[in-house]
């Protein structure tokens, strides 16, 4: 009995829950009261998403040794999957005091007031104590940078990761979350660490090919960046529409910017990516509505081009029709609302930013006497349509999730 328990804890050490569980089940059957073999189960199967058995495997557990700090820990480990967080605190603080120089039992009443999300100078304090207990340990560094990045300092966050990794290289979670810290938080044109960012996501994977998580934020990632670079087509394209007519040298002007600032915009930040991932975006734009996306950026950029030298009289409509081709793609290249999303539909966000534009669009089509007449009703006629469409769509978004 004791070698299957011991053949288990390799399983589960090798990331193989099920095959633990098999293992555990006999032993478990012979002794219903081994204590051992009951935390080991509790990990196994909060490991194969079945917490409520994990809950009963612990409780037994408990229930057979009181005293025993490890059975204690897994207990809080369960209750924080359950979202049980006060009495998984409260479990987690009775295995500090059994044993307070054990650096686990500090790490784990950090995660269940992290989890908890109310006390984040307590969680700060059980973090910092379980890295001071335990100084080589990497996980150890990971939920402190964790505790930092719920109190918002993510400097401290990324200084904590970069420990871990020092620790230990190949961490396939120190890996995604500080290159997550460059994906998630940065501003447009902070292009180096966006690319340092993805290609981050790509170590990870490569240390964790399971890792769905570090899979999605990639995917987010480039299409963040083909996002932005949507965005200033758009923007500056609307722009030579509103100066067509007052300016056409102006508007000429703004369409060869409205042409070379994305490409610009995608050569910077195609140059700091890692040469791999170019292969990977790549295959991203060759797939799916991306390459959709693709077309019609070009042929948003082929008016653009056309209106440089085109007629004054065209200017209206090839502007126009880039800058309508140019939201088009902004709107395809729209990441999905989260990793069980199949990104085929337009995302919330999205779908609040149509709102937004024709809300815009309605306005300044009412106020300007550029426009002419009969497209400016048709456009008063239509823009509010669509927006009461996607305001329809993100209620019913809303509804379905409440249920």
């Amino acid at each position: 009995m004791t070698r299957s328990v011991e053949m288990a804890r390799i399983q589960l050490v090798r990331g193989e829950p099920g095959a633990a569980a098999e293992l555990l089940g006999p032993v478990l059957a012979a002794e219903p009261d081994d204590v051992t073999a009951l935390i080991l189960m509790t990990h196994a199967q909060l490991a194969l998403k079945k917490p409520e058995l994990a809950e009963e495997m612990a409780r037994r557990a408990v229930r057979n040794a009181p005293e025993w700090a490890d059975a204690l820990a897994a207990l809080s480990r369960v209750l924080t999957a359950l979202d049980q967080h006060e009495e998984a605190i409260a479990t987690a603080r009775q295995a500090v005091l059994r044993q307070p120089e054990n650096p686990y039992r500090h790490n784990r009443l950090a995660w269940a007031l992290l989890e908890e999300g109310r006390d984040p100078v307590g969680a700060e304090h059980a973090a910092r104590e379980a890295v001071r207990l335990g100084p080589d340990e990497s996980d150890f560094r990971i939920t402190y940078a964790m505790v930092m990045k719920q109190l918002n300092l993510r400097d401290r966050a990324r200084q904590a990761l970069r420990d871990a990794l020092a620790l230990d290289p190949e961490n396939a979670v120190a890996l995604h979350e500080l290159a997550a810290l460059d994906v998630v938080h940065h501003h447009p044109f902070a292009l180096g660490r966006l690319a340092r960012g993805a290609s981050g996501l790509v170590g990870a994977l490569r240390t964790d090919p399971s890792q769905q998580a570090s899979r999605f934020l990639l995917d987010v990632a480039l299409r963040q960046f083909l996002v932005y670079t949507a965005i200033i087509l758009t923007l500056l394209a609307y722009l030579g529409w509103r100066l067509a007519d007052s300016s056409t040298g102006s508007a000429r002007v703004i369409a060869a910017a409205a042409a070379l600032a994305p490409a610009a915009y995608a050569g910077f930040f195609v140059a700091r990516l890692d040469p791999a991932l170019r292969g990977y975006l790549r295959g991203l734009l060759a797939s799916g509505r991306q390459r959709v996306a693709v077309i019609a950026a070009g042929v948003a950029v082929a008016l653009l081009l056309l209106a440089i030298v085109a007629p004054a009289g065209w200017l209206s409509a090839l502007l126009g029709t880039a800058a309508a081709t140019g939201f088009g793609v902004r709107l395809l290249t729209a990441p999905a609302d989260g990793p069980g999303d199949s990104g085929r539909g337009l995302s919330t966000n999205s779908l609040w930013l149509i709102v937004g534009v024709c809300a815009a669009a309605t306005l300044g089509l009412a106020i300007t006497d550029a426009a002419d007449p009969a497209w400016r009703f048709a456009a008063l006629m239509a823009a509010p349509a669509a927006a009461a469409t996607c305001l329809l769509v993100i209620f019913r978004r809303r509804k379905l999730a409440g249920r």
